[in-house]
């Protein structure tokens, strides 16, 4: 499954892809041992979401959960959840009942103590919050860790890039989505400039990279009093639609 996911995101060849992510599933079926199948459903979601429906495909990070849960594989579980919820969100799931099963999902995680699950996933939760009108969710204070330690949400947070650069891009999406106009072009560059430092990508769903693209041009249309920093902008976004565009 992992060599389909290299062939498909990495080299770009889904049909190679695809077929190998099919393959290990079938060998996966075969194994008399279930203890690692969470893991292989969860790894497989990511080329499948690239050849199948996002909106039927996002099930599988669901089906990955409950088969961890299964198995006693909390851990991966979170980690299935918030995928799961993150790419619904995404694929245009009904806000109201991604607001119930993305709380269910942050009560889950702190049931578990899994603190850098929940560091990824607050940002989102918040924005889809405010999206159906609910109050915020304050910012998390004395979580405690499996092994008896207290932290607090931005302590986590600083020390996981994964973290930052979903806080920024979040709050970023979220900024154009009210047109805040500073806060988006903020954002836009604090996470630009942590993936310049980190070189961490993040997630392989291209979402991110087409709604940087249009906040990028966005930020570029609005800021055409100052012609070297909209081209700027511009030249990002054109960036992002190339990206995207390879994948068509």
């Amino acid at each position: 499954v992992q060599y389909g996911n290299y062939n498909a995101i990495i080299r770009q060849n889904y049909e190679v892809g695809y077929h190998y992510v099919k393959l290990g599933l079938a060998l996966m079926k075969q194994s008399p041992s279930r203890a690692n199948d969470g893991q292989i459903i969860f790894n497989s979601a990511y080329t499948r979401m690239h050849v199948e429906p996002m909106q039927t495909s996002v099930e599988f990070f669901l089906d990955a959960f409950k088969t961890a849960m299964k198995s006693g594989a909390t851990r991966n579980a979170m980690k299935c959840a918030f995928f799961y919820d993150v790419a619904c969100f995404w694929a245009g799931k009904k806000l109201d009942e991604l607001a119930r099963s993305m709380k269910e999902t942050i009560k889950q995680m702190r049931f578990h103590k899994n603190l850098p699950m929940i560091s990824v996933m607050l940002p989102v939760v918040r924005m889809v919050l405010r999206m159906v009108g609910e109050s915020a969710m304050p910012p998390q204070i004395g979580l405690m860790s499996a092994s008896g330690d207290t932290h607090n949400e931005e302590d986590i947070a600083d020390k996981i890039p994964a973290a930052m650069l979903g806080k920024h891009i979040n709050e970023c999406y979220e900024a154009f989505v009210f047109r805040e106009f500073d806060k988006a072009r903020d954002c836009a560059e604090k996470f630009i400039s942590l993936q310049n430092q980190t070189m961490y990508s993040g997630s392989a769903i291209y979402s991110r990279i087409f709604y940087f693209g249009l906040v990028s041009f966005w930020i570029g249309r609005e800021t055409n009093s100052n012609k070297w920093v909209s081209k700027k902008w511009i030249a990002r976004g054109e960036e992002s639609k190339v990206y995207i565009e390879k994948l068509a």
